[in-house]
């Protein structure tokens, strides 16, 4: 059985940073969800330009892409230890994951990097890596979805006592330092 943290915050509070860090030193294997469907896009996977309109509209792909590609990514690793970045986020994403992985995973807690959104916005603007998502106008509407759908979902892992938080405003090397704590 796969063991999976899924790693949540706002877009920009350096989920990719973390995890990047994180599996080369505890050997995780680090999925962005996103990364994974920006690379179906890529190279031109059967649902690639199905995903290309829908993240230019700053919307969320439908949860049976998502998860699938998950799924294979997941089945393709060399290990069983799993950070899963950007997802779950939403309650049908939730749903797919259940269905589909539910037997197959083992969800050991959500780690949620909580951070201002307008320092996360900042770093979203300013950020260096050539994504086409990377607008003022798109960053509004996935900072909305985020308040809308994501929120909702990291409560309910709170609820379940299965949420752990790390303060992601400070640098880099500080964010680090207290998310290893929470892998203990």
């Amino acid at each position: 059985m796969f063991e999976v943290v899924f790693v949540l915050g706002p877009p920009g509070a350096g989920k990719g940073t973390q995890c990047a860090k994180l599996s080369s030193v505890h050997g995780y294997a680090h999925l962005s969800a996103g990364e994974l469907l920006r690379n179906e896009i890529r190279d031109d996977g059967p649902d690639g330009a199905l995903i290309a309109g829908i993240i230019n509209k700053g919307c969320i792909v439908p949860s049976r892409i998502t998860v699938g590609l998950l799924s294979r990514a997941m089945a393709a690793a060399s290990t069983g230890k799993f950070l899963i970045d950007g997802f779950p986020r939403n309650q049908e994403n939730i749903d797919a994951w259940n269905s589909l992985m539910g037997e197959k995973a083992d969800v050991k807690f959500m780690l949620f990097y909580d951070c201002d959104l307008e320092v996360c916005v900042s770093r979203v603007l300013n950020r260096r890596d050539g994504r086409k998502d990377d607008t003022e106008e798109v960053v509004q509407r996935r900072v909305a979805g985020y308040n809308t759908s994501t929120l909702p979902i990291i409560e309910q892992f709170r609820e379940m006592g299965k949420l752990r938080t790390v303060d992601a405003s400070r640098s880099v090397e500080q964010v680090f330092a207290d998310t290893e704590k929470l892998l203990v």
